[in-house]
């Protein structure tokens, strides 16, 4: 991917906010720094952190990667898409598990990641499209 393909650079642009957000948002005292939190749940949080950064360095690179033919490049674009939705899929998912809520009450006003990680999830899927939609006009079989 050339850094002139949109949505390979949207894809790449959102998998950078969701996994620096996580820690600027996740090492405050909302979080990681709460005195109210367990041990055990700061490592949870620590754990998903690392998780998000790892998948959204797989993902950025499954876009970026060398490729032999259009094929090659759509299914490294499909993982890419994938691996880079999991960590935003799996926020709006863990409001279905019993006694979770969008903030603990001293933060109550803060439920804003249920839009931050649709859209990211929103996102990703758009620059999948988007560059799947350029690559079916990209004449030849090489895709560097």
């Amino acid at each position: 991917m050339t850094f002139s393909n949109p949505g390979g650079i949207l894809m790449l642009l959102v998998n950078l906010a969701y996994s620096i957000g996580a820690f600027f948002f996740d090492y405050s005292d909302t979080h990681v720094l709460n005195p109210r939190w367990p041990p055990h749940a700061k490592f949870h949080n620590g754990q998903t952190m690392s998780l998000g950064a790892m998948q959204a360095a797989l993902s950025i690179y499954l876009i970026l990667r060398p490729t032999a033919n259009k094929t090659e490049k759509r299914d490294s674009l499909w993982l890419a898409a994938l691996v880079g939705s999991l960590y935003c899929a799996a926020g709006l998912s863990a409001i279905l598990y019993p006694g979770t809520k969008w903030a603990d009450p001293e933060f109550a006003a803060n439920g804003e990641q249920k839009f931050i990680f649709g859209g990211c999830v929103v996102l990703i899927w758009a620059g999948y499209w988007v560059e799947t939609r350029r690559l079916q006009h990209v004449k030849g079989h090489l895709m560097r």
